[in-house]
């Protein structure tokens, strides 16, 4: 119903076709899943990754980042790293290094009572032994070139001179994943639009 105090406007339609936050966020989670399990193995092999690692530490996230993390995760916790590496299967296997996790989107890869959080990573990478890792380094593309300093002084520490020379910029996966719409998302995206033409209007 309109708001008695103003007259009705367009958006006024558009009311009882926003869902609930949480139904929002059920969605979002939907689309992350399926956006994980396809986009991200078929955009590392099409830049040519066996790893790529996305780390950043709370408050100081990488643009990327908030955008792999399911809900009700907004942003990185303490120190969040994200490995993602491809299989011979085609798959993306997907590991957290956090304290916390993030339920069944990525599998746990890190005890911190047992284990420095840099010291899980070399682990994880010399595990996998991968010939080509992104990190999300760019001259280019502000939206690839989220790692900070410190951190990435700490991955390349943790990588060693064995790993430290296959580091690549991951730019174009970034940026791949970004602007990649699967069609669950394209299917909404025209009602989205629509409706921000009629809030744009009032």
């Amino acid at each position: 119903m309109p708001h008695p105090a103003r007259p009705y406007s367009a958006i006024d339609a558009y009311r009882n076709k926003i869902l609930p936050l949480q139904a929002q966020a059920e969605v979002r989670n939907r689309w992350l899943r399926e956006r994980l399990d396809k986009v991200i193995p078929a955009l590392m092999r099409r830049e040519g990754f066996d790893l790529w690692i996305v780390i950043a530490r709370e408050y100081n996230e990488d643009p990327v980042i908030m955008t792999l993390l399911p809900a009700p995760a907004m942003a990185a916790r303490r120190r969040t790293i994200l490995v993602f590496a491809l299989q011979a299967d085609g798959a993306a296997e997907r590991i957290t290094l956090d304290r916390y996790g993030f339920g069944d989107f990525y599998t746990r890869g890190w005890e911190p009572e047992k284990e420095e959080q840099f010291a899980a990573l070399r682990r994880v990478v010399q595990e996998r032994n991968p010939q080509v890792i992104g990190l999300n380094v760019s001259d280019d593309f502000a939206f690839g070139d989220g790692i900070t300093h410190t951190e990435y002084n700490g991955v390349m520490a943790a990588l060693g001179k064995s790993y430290t020379g296959r580091v690549r910029s991951a730019e174009r996966l970034c940026v791949g994943w970004l602007e990649h719409r699967i069609e669950a998302e394209l299917t909404v995206y025209p009602g989205i639009v629509e409706m921000g033409h009629a809030l744009i209007a009032e």
